[in-house]
């Protein structure tokens, strides 16, 4: 298992520039979301729609970035965001699963984090379609209170291990967290 902590690209900014709905709470991000050009090359996981599926379930609404504005009406009312697009034949090696956490959660119910960080888990350790349970590449993008920026968590090991990202993703909220990932 391998756990890293670094610093990542200001994600409304880069929302804005890529003309995306900017996240606030909870959301899945593509796995290229710092590098791609534009929404066109956004490359999602595999298990991306059914995580998505699988919040639904419990009312936690994914809030990511879609290119074309979907699913955010402006109105309040939410509408459907299309299943994203696969990673692209040609490419080298699965894009990583991305879930960003906003400091806007930090006002929610204290269950969201973990409950959605527990359906991640489920998915990738029992869906077949998804991937190996034992080989998880996963990121976990947080900002930090006060918009003192961005962190990324990035984990590679079990998916069983993923729930326990939420006292990472805590201590960075909390401001106790350094770039190596381990308590101050």
């Amino acid at each position: 298992m391998s756990i890293q902590t670094k610093d990542f690209v200001d994600v409304a900014a880069r929302a804005r520039k890529l003309g995306c709905r900017v996240p606030t709470g909870i959301a899945l991000l593509p796995g290229n979301f710092s590098t791609a050009a534009n929404s066109v090359e956004f490359r999602y996981h595999p298990a991306t729609p059914y995580i998505r599926s699988a919040w639904q379930t419990v009312n936690l609404h994914d809030e990511g970035p879609s290119g074309t504005g979907v699913g955010d009406s402006g109105s309040g009312v939410r509408t459907p965001i299309p299943s994203p697009q696969p990673p692209a034949p040609s490419a080298s090696a699965l894009v990583p699963l991305a879930v960003f956490f906003g400091a806007g959660l930090l006002g929610g119910p204290a269950w969201c984090l973990v409950v959605a960080l527990g359906m991640v888990s489920r998915m990738l350790a029992l869906d077949p379609r998804c991937a190996s349970p034992r080989e998880v590449v996963f990121d976990v993008v947080v900002e930090r209170p006060g918009g003192n920026g961005h962190d990324c968590i990035e984990y590679e090991g079990d998916a069983v291990g993923i729930v326990a990202l939420a006292s990472n993703v805590r201590r960075i909220w909390a401001g106790n967290m350094n770039r190596e990932g381990t308590r101050v």
